[in-house]
């Protein structure tokens, strides 16, 4: 009985989730409803059309929120839809996507307005969407000005204040003084007494350089008698090489720069310095901020581009980099890539475009899809080690290269020289004597052949000596003959396989397979009728052009 109720229930399980499924599934159908038909009537978008999407769609897709990518309260978002693509086309209204979903046409969102987000639109007011999506979708740019814009620095033109008027104007030295002045006046307070010579270099020197000026310094200034030592002073201490390095500081601090990789290995940068430098020398030789930009961003593209420009893209290479063992190297490259992009959207766009990593900015006019749009100018980035020599080094390149300059030139005139005049006579003169002995291979004339263990060595017609007979698993042939006349230079031994056996290879063994382990050789001269003393040969290398692995 057990068996069965737990059965029957497993069975009313099953019918109660697969029921529930199709509910589910019916749940849409039941909210759709018929497409109501287009107004023919004359729609204006800020009087008819603007307020349903500010009572029905702000919330989701407004200034805060941005469901899907999709923002109706800007003129250019709405055109340019979600993260699925427009929602808005021109002229179709039964065609675009925001009609469907305001009546549940779309089985994939559903119904627009969510159930406890909002009323469904009534006919009428989808009537009039349609209307003005088939009138051409006409969205003045007036209706957008309503909107807060962005009030953000970074959308700001650059503009010069006006300069203000001040009571005492005899005090005013540059315009700058007047705005402290002005501030002043409002709080019935004036300018503290000039400060003494002694004061004005050491701010001058903190301020600018970060280092305080030294005594000869200080006793140079106080001893200067012009009317503008104070503006000679100043510009002394903008020439100072201590300039970049002071205000680099702040450069570096955004460009993420670091003398080691950071993770948990942290190696050292070796040559990172040099991108340091490079801004260091920037700011001191007061580079424009243009110039600036490019080497930084794609200094290393610039046709004929310079080692100081490719250096200056090290700006890039300022990202953290993980050495870890397991380290996923495709995972690393992505994070160096999503730093890169946000790293200059911070400095150059004075964004927080990282925001849109994840999703449409909420606050800054900045779709999901245009933050990837940037991402892909950095994803094709490949990091690669270049020759990056220093002044220095290249000057002391530049004095060893037009030594050697001087050296090869004299050498290829003396090749040239030997080309012209003697190398046809010496290339006759090297045939002539390279074809008086050409070096061929001749059989030896075997006389005797036997061997240690009783093996059958039979000496062929074509000299090759057949081995048959008794096998044993190691054994030693002495082969005797006679050389014919000439200079003996090299010994060959060919080992062949016999027609009668059927096997892969010329060795004895049951696969053909066969070791050489020693090869000696003696020679012996003929006098008259005797015979002259051994002379056992020395080979000065040997070949093989088979070798078993580790034998």
């Amino acid at each position: 009985m057990k068996v069965v109720k737990l059965f029957w229930s497993g069975m009313l399980l099953a019918l109660v989730v697969q029921l529930g499924q199709v509910l589910e599934a019916l749940e849409p159908v039941a909210k759709m409803r018929t497409l109501p038909a287009s107004t023919k009537e004359k729609v204006d978008f800020v009087r008819d059309i603007q307020p349903l999407f500010r009572k029905n769609c702000y919330s989701c897709h407004g200034v805060e929120t941005q469901e899907a990518g999709l923002r109706l309260d800007r003129k250019k978002r709405a055109l340019q839809g979600s993260d699925q693509g427009p929602v808005i086309l021109a002229g179709k209204s039964a065609a675009s996507r925001l009609v469907q979903v305001l009546v549940g046409l779309d089985q994939e969102i559903g119904l627009m307005p969510p159930e406890g987000e909002g009323t469904p639109l009534t006919d009428k007011q989808v009537s009039l969407i349609r209307g003005w999506i088939d009138q051409g979708a006409n969205w003045p740019e007036s209706a957008d000005e309503e909107l807060a814009g962005s009030k953000h620095w970074a959308f700001q033109p650059i503009q010069l204040p006006q300069v203000p008027t001040v009571k005492n104007t005899g005090q005013v030295k540059n315009p700058i003084d007047a705005f402290v002045l002005e501030k002043l006046q409002r709080r019935d307070l004036g300018l503290a007494p000039r400060a003494g010579r002694s004061q004005l270099i050491r701010r001058v020197y903190l301020d600018v350089l970060g280092l305080p000026p030294s005594p000869e310094q200080v006793r140079s200034f106080l001893e200067d008698k012009r009317q503008d030592a104070y503006q000679q002073m100043v510009r002394g201490v903008l020439d100072s090489p201590h300039y970049g390095e002071r205000w680099g500081r702040h450069w570096l601090d955004l460009a993420r720069y670091a003398d080691s990789d950071g993770y948990e290995k942290d190696r050292p940068r070796p040559f990172a310095w040099q991108y340091r430098d490079w801004v260091i020398k920037a700011l001191n030789a007061d580079m424009p901020y243009d110039q600036f930009t490019i080497a930084q961003v794609a200094g290393d593209m610039l046709p004929e581009a310079t080692i100081e420009q490719r250096v200056a893209s090290g700006f890039h290479r300022n990202t953290l980099h993980n050495t870890e063992g397991g380290t996923d190297k495709e995972e690393d490259r992505v994070k160096k890539t999503v730093d890169r992009t946000n790293t200059v959207g911070t400095i150059w766009l004075g964004l927080t475009v990282g925001c849109a990593q994840c999703h449409t900015h909420k606050y800054d006019p900045i779709t999901q899809r245009e933050y990837y749009s940037m991402y892909a100018f950095f994803n094709n980035i490949d990091e690669s080690d270049i020759a990056a020599p220093t002044l220095k080094e290249r000057e002391k390149y530049a004095v060893l290269k037009e030594a050697f300059d001087q050296e090869q030139a004299r050498l290829q005139s003396a090749v040239r020289e030997y080309e012209k005049n003697a190398f046809a006579a010496a290339q006759q003169a090297w045939e002539a004597d390279a074809t008086k002995e050409i070096a061929t291979w001749k059989p030896l004339r075997v006389a005797q052949a036997t061997a240690a263990k009783g093996a059958v060595l039979t000496v062929q017609a074509d000299q090759s000596v057949l081995a048959t007979g008794k096998n044993e698993l190691s054994d030693v042939y002495t082969i005797r003959g006679e050389l014919s006349a000439g200079k003996l230079a090299a010994i060959r031994l060919e080992v062949l396989p016999h027609k009668s056996l059927v096997k892969q290879g010329p060795g004895r063994a049951a696969n053909g397979n066969f070791v050489l382990t020693t090869f000696s050789a003696t020679l012996r001269s003929e006098e008259g009728q005797g015979q002259g003393s051994p002379v056992s040969l020395k080979f000065a290398r040997a070949r093989a052009d088979f070798s078993q692995k580790d034998w």
